[in-house]
């Protein structure tokens, strides 16, 4: 018998974080509450020439990233498990605090494209009748992100770079298909003073045509067509306009929520991600946010699946069961 709980959609990922904190089941990722003596301000005493991007008032917060599998009556024979695991971004610093895998499991980190990584777990045997716990507790620094005051001198790159190829091309759920053209097309009509100027009317244009409205995931032309979504559908939408407008774009993805970075370089040809707020609060280039991030990306290639994910998505398999009793997770 081949046991396997298939990756959640996202909306069943976000379920898992919020049940975190009533127990551990399965991959839990449970938010310790944000240590508040921990707020400064960093970039107090910049000097005048500010940095395009400051990174603010850090916030510690800890995740309990793990598995907790019962056995049944039988054993289990090359069990996998992967979940995501939070990496360093500029606004982010993570910390590894306490590694808890008992010897049946071994434990490694994968890298994934764009700076991502999963947690891998596998064990060649599980005896039956037996709870097994492995988990990895992290200390996550995050921080507010505040935009640039003086965007004039930002562009796109008209040649992307190679290891930004990624974040101009179809994603899952994300296709530039011509409803997404024509949209581009008809808020091109305006001419913008500056570039930065074009990308704000793509937001506002999702902000303002896509209502806001909880359903299930559906992809962007299905969401211009119904006229609604919620931060995913929005999120993509935004990401997939820019995408017809050859502007790198992605999903950052925390608890609960996502919303989109779009990329741009200075006039010294550094590059910069700024975020914005597709659904919520308008901002548009700062994000005042202190949920962890888990990835950045909407398109990944893992050994476990076929075909490309939309997220890093908790998965656990196991080649054989033995007995009649399936194992709980």
């Amino acid at each position: 018998m081949t046991f396997r709980i298939l990756p959640q959609t996202a909306r069943q990922l976000v379920l898992w974080l919020t049940l975190a904190n009533l127990g551990l089941p399965s991959f839990a990722q449970s938010l310790s509450e944000p240590d508040e003596s921990n707020i400064q301000v960093q970039g107090d005493e910049q000097s005048a020439a500010a940095p395009m991007l400051q990174y603010v008032a850090p916030r510690n917060v800890e995740m309990l990233l793990g598995l907790r599998l019962t056995s049944g009556d039988g054993s289990m024979q090359n069990t996998i498990a992967t979940t995501v695991f939070p990496t360093e971004w500029p606004e982010q610093k993570v910390e590894i605090v306490e590694v808890s895998v008992p010897p049946y499991f071994k434990h490694s980190l994968r890298d994934l494209p764009g700076g991502n990584q999963q947690l891998v777990l596998f064990a060649q045997l599980v005896p039956p009748q037996t709870t097994l716990e492995a988990t990895i507790r992290v200390r996550v620094e995050k921080m507010h992100t505040v935009g640039p005051t003086d965007t004039a001198g930002l562009t796109v790159p008209k040649r992307i770079p190679r290891d930004l190829a990624l974040y101009t091309k179809d994603s899952p759920y994300i296709q530039v298909t011509g409803e997404v053209k024509a949209v581009v097309k008809e808020i091109d009509k305006t001419a913008f003073a500056t570039e930065w100027e074009r990308i704000e009317a793509f937001y506002d244009w999702v902000r303002d045509n896509i209502r806001y409205e909880r359903g299930d995931l559906k992809s962007v032309r299905d969401a211009l067509r119904d006229g609604t979504g919620d931060c995913e559908e929005m999120t993509s939408t935004f990401v997939a306009l820019c995408r017809a407008a050859r502007i790198p774009a992605r999903c950052v993805w925390i608890p609960n929520h996502c919303y989109p970075e779009f990329y741009m370089e200075d006039e010294q040809k550094n590059g910069y991600w700024f975020p914005c707020q597709a659904a919520g609060t308008r901002n548009f280039g700062s994000m005042p946010e202190y949920l962890p991030i888990l990835q950045k990306g909407d398109r990944f290639v893992v050994p476990e699946k076929r075909e490309a994910q939309r997220y890093i998505a908790d998965y656990l398999s196991s080649k054989k069961v033995n007995g009649k009793q399936s194992p709980q997770v």
